[in-house]
């Protein structure tokens, strides 16, 4: 059976739990070798050091998300270790959802904040990625994992739309500039994602009705987004970069009266 990703190495951010692990096992099941980017905790160790010992192509890298100065150090680790970089995943994001948000009502502090985290966490990987991958003869691949949240405005958490909205114009930008150099640069924006911890959060009734504006009538697994990631990540979309591709079943595509048509609450013409 033919791998996609067969001895390629890439670094995935935050990638002990939720999406991150999902796009990580995915990686290493196509043949990757995988820098799990964590921050320093036993946890984490642990975990890692579980998944190495199960297939050697799990590795470790330590950094701090919310530390910009960790970041340069740790690309530069992988790229010694492994002698190149073919893919970096930044997968990291944070918001705060008590004092994020609107504009009048929500904290400006944690609104600069958010979107300062949010997007120097894709800028500044990408920045120090871009440099190793200039020089290789096969370029090298970004993917950065965005949101919906990015292009469809919602009535709150107004600082991580407009993050994901920048993250999404830097993606785009990135493609670009660095298109004649080989690489490539794209986004994946997750609608509702059921990881465990969103699951444990969200009430039966908020589901319910998210899930009314979603066609394809479920929540959004992380191997799904997994799945196009590392399509993304592979030869066969080598044609690929600056596309902004939603993974959420269709949520923000139809005409806002399509929940109420499914839910039967409106006649259809």
């Amino acid at each position: 059976m033919s791998k996609n990703l067969e001895n390629k190495v890439a670094i995935v951010t935050a990638a002990s739990r939720g999406i991150g692990l999902a796009i990580t096992k995915k990686f290493v099941e196509e043949g990757a070798i995988v820098y799990m980017a964590v921050r320093d905790s036993e946890k984490n160790r642990k975990l890692t050091a579980e998944m190495h010992a199960e297939n050697p192509n799990y590795r470790s890298v330590i950094y701090n998300a919310f530390d910009f100065d960790t970041y340069e150090p740790m690309i530069q680790e992988v790229v010694k270790d492994a002698g190149h970089l073919d893919i970096l995943v930044n997968n990291f994001g944070t918001t705060n959802v008590k004092e994020d948000t609107t504009l009048v009502d929500g904290n400006s502090e944690a609104f600069f904040d958010i979107v300062n985290k949010n997007l120097a966490s894709v800028y500044y990987t990408s920045k120090y990625a871009v440099k190793a991958m200039k020089g290789q003869e096969n370029g090298g691949n970004i993917i950065n994992i965005s949101s919906v949240a990015g292009t469809n405005p919602d009535v709150s958490r107004l600082a991580y739309g407009v993050s994901k909205a920048a993250i999404n114009s830097l993606t785009q930008q990135t493609a670009v500039e660095y298109a004649r150099d080989g690489i490539r640069a794209n986004a994946v924006l997750p609608g509702f994602v059921g990881t465990d911890g969103a699951m444990q959060n969200m009430s039966q009734s908020f589901l319910d009705g998210f899930l009314k504006h979603v066609p394809l009538d479920e929540i959004v697994k992380p191997e799904d987004i997994a799945n196009m990631v590392a399509f993304l990540a592979s030869d066969e979309s080598r044609y690929v970069t600056g596309e902004l591709i939603p993974v959420a079943g269709g949520f923000g595509l139809p005409t806002p009266i399509f929940g109420d048509v499914m839910s039967g609450n409106t006649e259809q013409r």
